[in-house]
């Protein structure tokens, strides 16, 4: 059943999901439609269980570079990776889909929380270690507003996201735009 996953992100990227058809998804992995049904009772369902190892595989992306900035780097590389192909872009676009709401945007949500628990939690601490991250920083809160900027590039500028465009990125977030280290007041 392998295939029939690779076939659904085929074919998400090509129709999307609202074009997407399980029909077309068994013909083209060469199965029967009704043993695609009896795994996936739905195309959302379908979709999911797709979306799940490329999320999945992302997940496990988070290295351990010896610097804050060379781990948010990392971090994001893949999801720029991700995003600057068509497949990327559809399984971000279905994500967001007002119709994918129950399962496919869950999942989204579910392995994106998870990935944001474990191992940004293990680089936020060798950060901590090396001094490198100030505390009360909010991890969420800086994972959110970087992967946030590489998908309004991607989605909204349809801009590349070029190393160099990645580099800046990180640098704004760690040193921001203020000549001075002064702190805003709540």
């Amino acid at each position: 059943m392998e295939a029939v996953l690779t076939r659904t992100l085929e074919e998400l990227a090509t129709s999307g999901l609202e074009g997407l058809s399980v029909e077309r998804i068994a013909r083209s992995a060469k199965v029967n439609k009704t043993s695609v049904y009896r795994r996936w009772p739905t195309r959302e369902a379908l979709v999911a269980a797709a979306l799940e190892g490329v999320l999945e595989g992302m997940a496990a992306q988070v290295p351990d570079t010896g610097s804050l900035e060379g781990d948010l780097l990392g971090l994001l590389e893949p999801v720029a990776a991700l995003l600057g192909q068509p497949l990327g872009r559809a399984v971000l676009r279905a994500a967001m889909a007002e119709s994918s709401a129950s399962s496919v945007a869950a999942l989204a949500a579910r392995k994106l929380e998870d990935q944001a628990r474990s191992p940004v939690r293990a680089m936020i601490a060798r950060a901590k270690a090396r001094g490198e991250w100030r505390v009360g920083v909010n991890g969420q809160l800086v994972l959110g507003a970087l992967v946030g900027a590489v998908i309004h590039r991607a989605m909204l500028e349809h801009a590349p996201l070029s190393k160099r465009w990645l580099r800046s990125l990180v640098d704004f977030s760690l040193h921001g735009v203020s000549a001075s280290r002064r702190r805003l007041k709540n």
